[in-house]
């Protein structure tokens, strides 16, 4: 029987871990270092709460497998990030050219801002989840409403003119976002710790896999998202550190995703809960009693920051194509406010999946032209392959539910 002790050293430990990395984070050496800043802003995307509540969803679907599955998954989106870092390298010195790949690179954006509206929604609707179910209040009619008034409070924000100073308030939380996320972390280690020196870890009755179950897996490759950002802060840092630093957020990213899923393990085998995007908030009090509560705060931090900085990113892209910058939030949110209300957390983590392989497949198709001009052919069969890993999650991906 797992004491009241065990509980609080777990969460003891995970403040403590909490608190070492924010006050690393935020030392002016290292916000001002140009590594830092530019490897931030891949690394915060990718590593929102999101994975951390639909890592039981691949734990629940692929058994003992789980953790070489999400390594799988991981191990697809560095391929896709080399496609990024080629195109960061090659086509963006083609940019203000007559070059005929613009009007590749303008449907990769269009893209890209489809697949933004879909992940703001998927984010809102995790978000209101994770508020409502300590109050024991959640129902998908208050999640849907919260979400709505939510996404619309943002809008009237950015409407009105305060978009700026809520972005800076988004980026200044987030070296406490990743602190909080490896913290969480972190106290499921320990959780596993204490039930191995107690006798009690073990796993049993794990599910076999079948196809189905592959093609939902598939389905939230959205989770591991993100690392495209570094294609868009070329104002800020230049091509080599751009790439550099995606690889090194990817590459931090993966090992935190594989960790979770191997020590959540023995929290969800055997299999005794619903595939579910609030799977981990359910069992959570069994790490420790305020443990829900810590993932709460985490999922406030990093999603807020994550739908803001979406919001506002994708809105310098509309200005740029001539939409005025009050009207383009709205552009942006009302859209999302319509999958809030119509679509499950399930669902739109699917439909996210779907629409940023939508745009990771214009990617490989640009990088794979830029290296046929150069005549790497080895290069073209590589995002020839990346392509169609692209494809594949857009047509057999799907939701949970």
């Amino acid at each position: 029987m797992r004491s009241e002790s065990d509980q609080w050293i777990a969460l003891g430990v995970a403040l403590i871990v909490i608190a070492l990395i924010a006050y690393v984070l935020y030392r002016p050496r290292v916000q001002q270092s140009k590594e830092y800043q530019a490897a931030v802003v891949p690394l915060s995307n990718i590593m929102d709460v999101g994975f951390i509540v639909m890592s039981p969803a691949i734990v629940l679907l692929a058994g003992f497998t789980a953790p070489l599955v999400m390594l799988a998954v991981c191990l697809v989106a560095i391929a896709m990030g080399f496609a990024i870092g080629y195109n960061i390298r090659h086509y963006e010195p083609l940019q203000g050219t007559d070059d005929p790949l613009n009007k590749v690179e303008r449907t990769a954006q269009w893209a890209l801002l489809g697949a933004s509206v879909v992940n703001i929604a998927y984010y809102t609707l995790l978000l209101m989840a994770l508020f409502l179910l300590p109050f024991d209040a959640f129902t998908t009619g208050r999640q849907s409403f919260m979400g709505v008034i939510y996404l619309g409070g943002i809008a009237l924000i950015g409407y009105s003119g305060g978009m700026v100073w809520l972005n800076k308030k988004g980026d200044q939380t987030t070296a406490f976002n990743l602190a909080a996320v490896i913290g969480v972390l972190v106290a499921f280690a320990v959780y596993n710790l204490q039930e191995w020196l107690g006798g009690r870890w073990a796993l049993s009755d794990s599910p076999e896999p079948d196809m189905e179950d592959f093609r939902k897996i598939i389905g939230l490759f959205a989770i591991v998202q993100g690392f495209e950002a570094s294609r868009y802060i070329g104002d800020r840092f230049g091509a080599e550190r751009r790439i550099s630093t995606m690889r090194i957020a990817q590459s931090i990213s993966t090992v935190v995703f594989v960790a979770m899923i191997a020590v959540i393990l023995v929290l969800f085998l055997p299999p005794d809960g619903p595939v579910s995007g609030t799977a981990i908030f359910e069992v959570s009090d069994k790490v420790g009693a305020s443990m829900p509560w810590l993932i709460l705060l985490a999922a406030i931090g990093s999603e807020t920051s994550a739908i803001i900085g979406a919001t506002s990113s994708r809105s310098d892209m509309l200005v740029t194509a001539k939409v005025p910058r009050k009207i383009s939030f709205l552009v942006i949110l009302i859209p999302a406010m319509l999958v809030v209300t119509f679509v499950d957390v399930g669902a739109a983590v699917n439909l996210a999946s779907r629409v940023f392989a939508a745009y990771y497949l214009v990617e490989a198709l640009l990088a794979g032209l830029l290296a046929r001009r150069k005549g790497n052919w080895w290069a073209v069969a590589g995002f020839v392959v990346i392509g169609l890993m692209m494809v594949t999650i857009m047509i057999f991906g799907l939701p949970l539910s």
